[in-house]
Order: C-alpha cells, then sequence, then structure tokens
C-alpha cells in the first residue's frame, strides 16, 4: 500500500501545515524584533541618565573649591626588628583595602599565643566559618 495513501493527506491538509508553520515563525521573528527595539530604547534612556549624572558631577568638580591638602600621617610606631620595607608594605596594603581611609599607628609582631594550628591554620578556621554577612 501507497504511505500517502493511508495518511490520506490532501492539498488543503498540506496548506494548513505551510501557513500554520509560516505563521509561527513569523511571530518570532517578530517578538525578536520587538523585544530588540526594546532593548535600544532602554540602553538608550540608560545613556540619557548617565549622561545628565555625568554632567551633574562635572558641574560639582567645577564649583568645588579645591580642598586644602591634609598633613601627613605620622610615621607608625614600630617594634624592634621590623624593616622598613616590611613598614611599607603594610601600610600599602591597609591603604589599598581601606580605600586610604586609614592611617597606621603601630606595627608589632604578633607573639606565639596562638592555638595549635598555627596562624594559617587560625586564618582558614575564620575564613570558612565567617557569617555570610
Amino acid at each position: 500500500m501507497n504511505t500517502l495513501a493511508m495518511l490520506s493527506i490532501d492539498g488543503f491538509d498540506m496548506t494548513v501545515v505551510a501557513t500554520s508553520i509560516t505563521l509561527v515563525f513569523c511571530m518570532l521573528a517578530g517578538l525578536c524584533l520587538i523585544i530588540m527595539l526594546e532593548g535600544k530604547l532602554f540602553d538608550n534612556i540608560n545613556a540619557k541618565k548617565q549622561a545628565k549624572a555625568h554632567q551633574a558631577i562635572e558641574a560639582q568638580a567645577k564649583a568645588a573649591a579645591p580642598a586644602p591638602v591634609a598633613a601627613p600621617a605620622p610615621a607608625p610606631a614600630v617594634e624592634q626588628g621590623i624593616t622598613g620595607d616590611i613598614v611599607a608594605a603594610i601600610a600599602a596594603a591597609v591603604s589599598f583595602v581601606t580605600g586610604g581611609n586609614a592611617t597606621v599607628r603601630s606595627i608589632r609582631k604578633s607573639g606565639a599565643k596562638g592555638s595549635r594550628r598555627g596562624a594559617w591554620g587560625d586564618a582558614g578556621v575564620g575564613e570558612n566559618t565567617r557569617p555570610f554577612m
């Protein structure tokens, strides 16, 4: 037997299927176009907001008087046996981490007090048990 005869597909059925598939793909293309245009619209709106904010910041910067230069922070009190290179590295690290909003007042060696895990073990425990806040 002929399989087409068993399915009994005539011209009308093929027209409905072809029309349905075409309609679905046209609607998908239309939705893609709409979403793309919305994205462009929102990008333009955000760009305008950023431009206004940038202009406001520039206007404030122009209007602001130059800030007086602060006196340099006093040198930190350093324990005997710590070199200047170590002091500079510690001060640079503190400045980087805090964004320059902290002052190193003293530097001393850590005592031998601690747990039997050692400094690295204590740091690992502290890092892995810190609350997620």
